[in-house]
């Protein structure tokens, strides 16, 4: 029985073999269109100048590969030009496909000669060298090639160390063709690091990744959320001058090193700006941080706020400037919802005044596209017969999305009422969510923060405590009222799970809110003082 089974098993295995040796040479051999990649011998002839030594071709001894006993299993291997002598043990260490020819009883094994005359010598000479003499050799433009050899012979070390290298040579003019090679030798480590390239170049390559399908560019897309998450901050708005040192400090953004409770805030990158004054929302899309406003310049005539946005990328660590909004807009949001930024409300930004009665929002909505780099109008907030009261406290009105919708919230400058209003992404239309909640339901003379999980999270405060409700937008209905010590919040706080992370101007820190439990923990202070700041994580 057991004989049975093992005599079974030995076919399988050389069934396999023979299917791989049968398929690898329809690829590197049967095309009848060449093949850029094909490992063939013409490639060999071509590069082969490049290598070190070119001594192995004409010296058989330099061509013998032989460790530990030499009285060991040896064969020889017929590549395209050349004949190897090779220690057949040590080899089958390092590819699985000689493994199994060790094991197997094929007629290659029993005569020791072993013939892969469609794989070019230069690249089987660059293999043995580095699985007997960890000599890594391989031309940087031979990647490919080598890649798709190893891959064929299963020597995962080779590969993986192709693929290393490969890490440091791709770019957008390469990048697609090696995708390529991917799919056509089945290589999913290949595919895999390429992916990985793409998802730290994602809106830097917008012309590869429109030749991708829906599918292969939502897992690039969710590669660059899989690295280390850190909480990070920078200041909003600044109204501090050249004169005031701590105005240099502030252009900075930081991020938390080490446990939050805990750790230490250290600089991350500077702004993309020289300015002592500016107004910018933050907002997080794919990974990428949007800096959305303007900052102050000298002009002709006197200061100005020049329009401005930029998009930094946490994995390369680098600044872009993008497109400026249509309207100058000061403390409006910025939403990110299917793939796009909606930038709601905000005021004219022409100076930092404090605004008064007359200061009117916006009404206009503006959608971006990241992928093309523009800014249109789309239907505008809905403010006919009332408007919403302005703040310095946060961005106004607040906005949050979930699923394929954005929820505005503001209070209604007559009755003080607190009103959410629904914009459709899909269908471009606005809707009110009523009822709205009255000063008889609660005192919320002030709102700091709008969120979203399974349901809208509002968090207000008045003189004498903070306040802590819900909206559920399916049975169109307030939550119950918590409530909690007083804390003044000012600036763009982040919601995680059930914590809720917010600036405290009197705290000189950033806040961390249990909604379960309506405790609060201070995280160490910042580098600088705590005005007017943005808490988002980027991941690393």
């Amino acid at each position: 029985m057991i004989n049975a089974i093992r005599q079974c098993f030995m076919i399988l295995i050389k069934c396999l073999i023979t299917w791989l040796k049968h398929g690898i040479k329809r690829l590197l051999g049967a095309n009848s269109v060449p093949n850029n990649w094909i490992a063939s011998t013409r490639i060999s002839h071509r590069r082969s100048c490049q290598a070190d030594s070119e001594e192995w071709k004409t010296n058989e001894a330099l061509r013998t590969y032989q460790l530990g006993d030499e009285n060991g299993a040896k064969v020889t291997i017929q590549t395209s030009t050349h004949a190897f002598h090779v220690d057949l043990h040590r080899l089958s260490e390092c590819s699985e496909y000689f493994r199994a020819l060790s094991q197997s009883s094929m007629r290659e094994t029993s005569e020791s000669l072993i013939n892969l005359d469609h794989v070019s010598s230069f690249i089987f000479h660059n293999l043995l060298e580095f699985c007997f003499n960890h000599d890594f050799k391989v031309p940087r433009e031979e990647l490919g090639a080598h890649i798709q050899v190893g891959s064929y012979l299963l020597a995962e070390a080779f590969v993986s160390r192709c693929l290393l290298v490969l890490t440091h040579e791709l770019s957008p003019s390469n990048c697609f063709s090696y995708l390529s090679l991917a799919q056509e030798i089945f290589c999913l480590e290949l595919k895999n690091t390429v992916f990985t390239y793409l998802s730290w170049n994602l809106l830097e390559l917008p012309h590869v990744l429109r030749c991708l399908s829906d599918e292969e560019r939502e897992e690039i897309i969710n590669l660059r959320l899989k690295g280390e998450r850190s909480l990070c901050s920078f200041r909003k708005e600044n109204l501090t001058s050249w004169n005031d040192p701590e105005t240099e400090c502030a252009r900075h953004i930081f991020t938390m090193n080490g446990p939050e409770d805990s750790g230490d805030w250290h600089t991350l990158t500077e702004l993309p700006f020289r300015a002592d004054k500016w107004c910018f929302t933050a907002v997080v899309l794919y990974n990428y941080l949007y800096a959305i406003g303007g900052y102050r310049q000298r002009m002709k005539r006197g200061w100005e706020f020049t329009m401005a946005s930029f998009r930094y990328n946490p994995l390369n660590n680098s600044w872009v400037a993008t497109s400026p909004l249509i309207k100058h807009r000061r403390h409006f949001s910025a939403v990110a919802c299917e793939g796009f930024i909606y930038a709601v409300g905000g005021w004219y930004l022409d100076s930092l005044v404090t605004p008064d009665s007359s200061t009117a929002l916006y009404t206009a909505v503006e959608r971006y596209d990241p992928w093309e780099d523009t800014w249109r109008f789309v239907s505008s907030l809905p403010l006919t017969d009332f408007q919403f009261t302005v703040s310095l406290s946060h961005d106004v009105p607040l906005s949050t999305s979930l699923g394929e919708c954005i929820y505005v919230l503001g209070s209604i400058q007559r009755t003080g009422e607190k009103l959410l209003l629904k914009y459709n992404t899909k269908q471009d239309s606005w809707s009110e969510l009523l009822p709205t909640l009255t000063r008889a339901d609660v005192d919320l003379p002030t709102l700091y923060f709008l969120g979203a999980a399974d349901k809208l999270l509002v968090v207000g405060g008045n003189n004498s405590e903070n306040v802590m409700t819900s909206f559920c937008v399916k049975s169109k209905k307030w939550g119950q009222i918590h409530r909690a010590g007083k804390v003044s919040y000012a600036g763009q706080g982040t919601l995680v799970g059930d914590q809720l992370l917010m600036p405290s101007i009197e705290h000189n820190t950033v806040i961390r809110l249990d909604l379960q439990t309506l405790t609060i923990r201070m995280l160490p202070p910042l580098p600088v003082p705590t005005l007017y700041e943005a808490i988002f994580y980027l991941y690393f």
